[in-house]
């Protein structure tokens, strides 16, 4: 999970391998469906199979599932035939040809939460076995998961990091040529890199770019280096 490429591939690599697992404890073929919610972020779902992948995604639409609303759930839960709560969800479940479900909230750090939905054929239900079972897989599945989502987050800050330094390095250069070429100040220069910014209703880095690229050797590359040993 820590491999894949973004949040929605680690999901999916989740949902795949719980399904799995769930399938050989099972003794039978069982699907999953999983989301993912953050704030300040979309939703992401994901599904062993593209059934379960619509069933997930479908959640925002309907809000009446167990998945929209993992947070809420404190245990694993079986959702059967009985209770009202949960019939329209049920109705869904057996138009996609599928019976019991056992919904699994994840722990994970604040302001995310998750779920993941092991989704049986129409003759089967969970029995109660399952569910210490189920128990024992969520804190697995929690524990991956939030080591994605960290290793996620980690990438990104990198990839933020690298484009500012790339700005930066732009800027400068550019305010630097405009010294040279007004004999001005570099507060004076990047007050002119910000007018023309202001005018043209175009970024500062944008403006930048275009005068580097004006210049006969091109536009300066920015050059990332690994700290010293000492």
């Amino acid at each position: 999970m820590t491999g894949a490429d973004g949040e929605a591939e680690s999901l999916q690599k989740l949902a795949g391998a719980a399904a799995r697992w769930m399938s050989n404890t099972s003794g039978t073929a069982v699907e999953c469906a999983a989301v993912l919610h953050r704030q300040r972020s979309c939703t992401v779902t994901a599904g062993s199979t593209a059934g379960t992948a619509a069933l997930a995604a479908s959640e925002d639409e309907h809000v009446d599932g167990p998945t929209a609303l993992g947070s809420a759930l404190a245990a694993p839960t079986v959702i059967g035939q009985a209770g009202a709560r949960w019939q329209a969800y049920r109705k869904r479940l057996l138009e996609h040809g599928l019976g019991a479900a056992l919904a699994l909230p994840l722990e994970l750090q604040p302001g995310s939460s998750a779920a993941l939905v092991f989704l049986g054929p129409p003759d089967y239900g969970f029995p109660a076995r399952i569910l210490a079972d189920a128990s024992w897989f969520g804190d697995v599945a929690s524990q991956s998961l939030k080591l994605a989502l960290d290793v996620h987050g980690v990438i990104r800050a990198g990839d933020n990091l690298k484009q500012v330094l790339e700005s930066r390095t732009s800027i400068d250069v550019a305010c630097g040529v405009l010294m040279a070429q007004n004999r001005c100040s570099y507060a004076e220069a990047f007050s002119r890199l910000a007018g023309t910014s202001r005018n043209r209703n175009l970024k500062v880095r944008s403006v930048a770019d275009g005068i580097l690229k004006a210049m006969p050797s091109g536009a300066p590359r920015t050059r990332f280096e690994p700290p010293a040993i000492a």
